[in-house]
């Protein structure tokens, strides 16, 4: 169920680590936060955690698509073995509590994710096929690992932890992820069922690493300190903070159309292209009765996308930018539309030296600057391209924060406070999201 480069990184941190189990000795301090990696492939773009589950003498190793919309955990159990894998029952409280849908059975040999006629069912979301399925309601141990904000250290066992199981990987990008983590602000995703077994403050900070090759990336369950080396300062103390917004309706078809979306939402008050404001319909930034417009913030899109409006005034005012500062522009490389000559603009700690793109935010001085780093991507050979997508005329989410644009920066969703924390582009301290926190 795991790369190599997975199981390396597990390895290494079971030999430096102490296991806990909430029933007996050693006891340990109680862990303020916990850390998973995040490794990105290259080639699907995508992000994915690791984690154990199963009895601890049976491990399994699971691989996870993180996405930030989707509510629940789950993975393929075809070739799941563990002697505390239970399934919940149809009508039980757990049952209830991850929103069961039905009673299902499998005429199949019983194992797990295949039980007998009284097994609660959950619509689980498959994002790529874009559809629900019922799947088999489990729960089994979880090995997760604390840490101190710069190593990890002690690992612990959460029991009862849910999820459900899941008979293929169709739907997946086609690597080796055998399953999905939901981070959606609702009890049964993975950071709120952590934060909750360990009595962990609720809140979980990204970090999204533009490569792997040089050290994973960072998902911290529990709050900082945020340790970025070879920086020895605490990047928690400098995040600033905006509000995260309820969206009245869901856009994710997990839930009902009459329920608020449990996904992540900010206000972007308007755009800058090198301190001049982008013109669009103001109208556009904000989320009206029927839930559409807005900005949503997804670890699913590799790539943002902009309502045709914003994308269009966007493009036209970052090319004459460019056009002023003599860089050049050439022919399109597919999918990218808007694409540059590298040779004519000089790199920088930050990336290619092009117009900075700032999302100024609900807030007191609040922006999220995009350097070039994170605005444009490279095409090819000598060609750099505008990492932005038009979302057309009539898209649901006027913005939708895709993964390129949030690499390198830290995140901090804060479900009490109900605010996003955000720190500038690490690149600025010559750091990165790309670390190794074994001690």
């Amino acid at each position: 169920m795991a790369s190599s480069q997975t199981l390396t990184t597990l390895v290494i941190f079971s030999l430096v680590s102490f296991s806990y189990a909430a029933s007996g000795p050693p006891k340990l301090p109680k862990p303020k936060a916990i850390h998973l990696p995040v490794r990105k492939n290259q080639t699907t773009l995508q992000y994915y955690t690791t984690f154990e589950s199963g009895n601890p003498e049976e491990a399994n190793i699971i691989d996870a698509l993180i996405d930030l919309g989707s509510p629940s955990v789950w993975y393929d159990c075809t070739s799941y073995v563990s002697s505390s894998y239970k399934r919940a029952s149809c009508g039980s409280s757990r049952c209830t509590k991850a929103r069961g849908s039905s009673c299902i059975d499998c005429n199949k040999t019983l194992r797990p994710g295949c039980s007998k006629k009284d097994t609660c069912g959950v619509l689980t979301y498959i994002p790529y096929l874009v559809y629900y399925t019922d799947q088999v309601l489990s729960e089994d141990t979880m090995r997760v690992y604390s840490t101190d904000g710069a190593y990890v250290w002690f690992s612990y066992y959460i029991k009862k932890f849910q999820f459900s199981c899941a008979l293929t990987v169709e739907g997946l990008p086609g690597d080796h992820a055998k399953g999905l983590a939901g981070f959606a602000n609702i009890n049964i995703s993975l950071p709120s069922q952590i934060s909750s077994s360990l009595k962990l403050a609720k809140k979980f900070a990204l970090c999204l690493p533009s490569s792997s090759e040089s050290g994973l990336g960072d998902i911290f369950i529990g709050g900082g300190p945020y340790y970025m080396s070879p920086s020895i300062e605490d990047q928690s103390l400098s995040l600033v903070t905006t509000p995260l917004v309820v969206n009245p309706i869901a856009t994710n078809p997990f839930f009902a159309d009459e329920e608020p979306s449990l996904e992540y939402f900010i206000n972007v008050k308007y755009i800058e292209i090198h301190g001049k404001r982008v013109a669009f319909s103001p109208s556009l930034l904000s989320i009206d009765k029927n839930g559409v417009g807005g900005t949503k913030i997804t670890t699913m899109e590799p790539y943002t996308t902009l309502h045709s409006s914003i994308y269009n005034s966007l493009v036209k005012e970052f090319t004459k930018e460019a056009s002023m500062n003599k860089i050049k522009k050439v022919k399109a490389v597919a999918p990218f539309v808007e694409c540059f000559d590298s040779r004519t603009v000089p790199n920088t700690i930050t990336g290619p030296a092009v117009p900075n793109i700032d999302l100024v935010l609900e807030g007191s001085t609040v922006r999220m600057r995009l350097y070039g780093a994170n605005s444009m991507v490279k095409a090819k050979k000598n060609v750099i391209c505008l990492a932005f997508f038009d979302g057309g005329i009539s898209p649901t989410t006027s913005i939708v924060l895709g993964g390129h644009q949030l690499e390198n920066y830290i995140l901090e969703f804060d479900l009490t406070a109900s605010t996003l924390g955000l720190s500038s582009s690490l690149l600025l301290q010559n750091t990165s999201c790309s670390h190794s926190r074994v001690y």
